[in-house]
């Protein structure tokens, strides 16, 4: 059985309070067997501090010998840094390769994306008018000690061939090589002596560094090294600069990794080994992690304690610690991306359908349920939910709240109102509804969206529209006609935020709805309802305001612009949000969810403290 499975097996142990329900409201029966929401025991809301406890910074007394237990549930389908944009193909990385800069750690907070540091660049700086970027790289930097590096010094090099690697390879070439598409930012990266790299740009646009960085969970511009072009197989192993160095890979069975003795921050990396077993099945790896087998989940790209589990696991062993976790989104919510076909006749192609359909969510409802948020809340673990616009609610910089008083009038389209959608409907010449839209999604496990799928076609049907569902295979049809297709296909689909390789707001923006950024992530809409794909003049516009604006508080007004205006015309419409929640880790595990990076690869400031449980009672 897949993750997927078990995560939904797991999570429909529960009931959902009946809030709204009518005798036909289809997504909510069907949320009411996936989530709940009432209190075991039905009383008043427990005190939070007798069960969430607080992160403390342990470092000073850190013992540096321990071996750190986890979990990944997947093979790598390739140990390479060099293709992928976000490196979504190589979910180790982080631990193994740096890139030039990175974003700041958040200590006990989130991070803030704005706000950029050097990595293996010691510093960097802009030119006064934005035309360039130079970076002093790091002194003393050191390859792992494997052949055929073998410990020897980072040269700028390294940074100019892997630069190159990236313009030839790399699947976000087009939004930053000005030679391969004319709005793009970079028009060159050269050294200026053996420490100096000199970044030249066609304008200043504000997310580049981004690029350059490991932002956001992005992978950026892993630096790897210059022998990766003379015969060493960079498909089959890594070799990077990080703070740790992979021993051992045995697919289906794990990963070892090393404490990279020779890295430059000595706090980073504060145990001696990580041993990350592949452990496919959500129930196993709980029960492995309730049996003190690992220490925590969530660490390497694979799911947390789902939010049904946190209680139960706790009682089941009282010792494993709760702590408060960050807002995020549900594991397996996708954006709805709508077709243009039939050429001329897509329904989609009106935007009041669009409107319509995104009136039919109930979003409220599902983050109540998906996350758990009365039960919780009735045991003192208080979640707190936001509803996504066009931009996600975790970037709370530029977030525009669809709730509040500064949205204006275009909020309406994100409120649960089926009176009021199936007039729209009816305006666009659908009184009757639509029948038997395809509904796409990846039918493995490559992309899980089944059981939100499930739902918000629930939500739609209530509209009036029904679906039925196309499942595509995640290489041969998602990744490309689908994924990159443009919208060149019928009905709707779910699927990734394609928006991003610089992992941030503003490049998010300009991936999906700038129609001159040629890159496959644009949505192929046009705001004339013609199927050429040329876009929205006015969001253009929008889009190459916002991408040079340096100065913080004019940037976020154009974004909030955007975000009013994408209400309207709801090229795509996002997940329902965004929640906080909680995570669990065994008391051994010092410095838990102390420092915060940039990607949720890493085990950053951990060290493994054998005088407490599970190792004691």
């Amino acid at each position: 059985m897949s993750e997927t499975a078990n995560y939904w097996r797991n999570t429909a142990r529960t009931r959902l309070s009946r809030r709204r329900f009518g005798g036909g409201a289809a997504a909510a029966i069907f949320l009411a067997a996936c989530g709940g929401n009432q209190s075991d025991g039905g009383g008043a809301a427990k005190d939070k501090s007798s069960l969430v406890e607080a992160p403390k910074d342990t470092t000073k007394q850190a013992k540096r010998d321990g071996i750190l237990k986890d979990r990944t549930f997947s093979d790598a389908p390739s140990l390479s840094t060099s293709t992928g944009a976000r490196n979504f193909l190589n979910p180790m990385s982080g631990k193994t390769n740096n890139a030039l800069l990175h974003t700041k750690p958040g200590i006990m907070k989130p991070i803030d994306s704005s706000v950029i540091e050097g990595s293996l660049a010691e510093s960097y700086e802009w030119a006064p008018d934005g035309s360039q970027v130079t970076f002093k790289l790091r002194p003393g930097v050191k390859w792992h000690n494997k052949p055929p590096v073998n410990n020897r010094a980072l040269d700028v090099d390294d940074v100019l061939l892997t630069w190159e690697r990236f313009t030839k390879n790399n699947t976000a070439r087009a939004e930053v090589v000005n030679a391969l598409n004319p709005n793009a930012p970079v028009l060159s990266l050269t050294a200026t002596d053996v420490r100096t790299l000199v970044l030249k740009l066609k304008e200043p646009v504000i997310y580049v560094l981004n690029y350059f960085s490991k932002a956001n969970g992005s992978g950026g511009l892993l630096i790897a090294p210059k022998e990766t072009d003379t015969g060493w197989d960079h498909r089959g192993d890594m070799i990077g600069t990080g703070p740790f160095v992979m021993t051992k890979y045995t697919p289906s069975v794990g990963f070892t990794f090393k404490r990279n003795p020779d890295y430059w921050d000595k706090d980073e990396a504060m145990v001696e080994q990580i041993d990350l077993p592949i452990i496919p099945e959500y129930a196993s790896a709980l029960a492995q992690f309730k049996a003190g087998n690992i220490y925590s989940m969530g660490n390497n790209g694979s799911p947390q304690v789902s939010q049904d589990d946190i209680l139960s696991v706790k009682k089941d062993e009282p010792r494993i610690l709760i702590y408060e976790d960050d807002l995020k989104a549900f594991l397996e919510a996708r954006i709805m991306s709508f077709g243009w076909l039939p050429d001329g006749k897509a329904p989609f192609a009106d935007e009041r359908v669009r409107q319509a359909v995104s009136m039919s969510y109930d979003r409220d409802l599902y983050l109540e349920t998906f996350h758990n948020v009365k039960r919780l809340g009735a045991e003192g673990l208080n979640v707190e939910t936001r509803w996504n616009s066009h931009v996600v609610a975790v970037e709370q910089g530029l977030w525009l709240d669809p709730k509040g008083k500064d949205f204006g009038a275009n909020a309406k389209y994100f409120q649960h109102d089926l009176t009021e959608a199936k007039k729209l409907l009816a305006a666009a010449g659908y009184a009757s509804g639509i029948k038997d839209v395809p509904a796409s999604q990846v039918a493995g496990n490559e992309l899980p969206s089944a059981k939100h799928a499930e739902v918000i076609n629930g939500f739609v049907r209530e509209l009036g529209i029904t679906s039925k569902v196309n499942l595509i295979d995640y290489v041969k049809e998602y990744q490309g006609p689908y994924r990159n297709g443009k919208g060149q296909w019928e009905g709707w689909l779910y699927g990734t935020d394609l928006g991003g390789g610089a992992g941030d707001v503003v490049s998010g923006l300009a991936n999906n709805y700038w129609s001159k950024g040629a890159t496959a992530a644009f949505r192929g809409f046009s705001a004339s309802g013609k199927n050429d794909r040329s876009g929205d003049p006015q969001l253009d516009a929008l889009i190459e305001k916002a991408r040079i604006e340096r100065d913080g508080q004019k940037l976020k007004t154009v974004v909030y612009d955007i975000q009013r205006y994408l209400a309207k015309a709801m090229y795509l419409i996002q997940p329902p949000g965004a929640a906080t929640g909680f995570t669990m880790a065994w008391p051994c595990l010092q410095n838990y969810r102390l420092v915060r990076r940039d990607t949720q690869y890493l085990v950053d400031h951990l060290w493994v403290d054998n005088t407490k449980a599970p190792f004691k009672a």
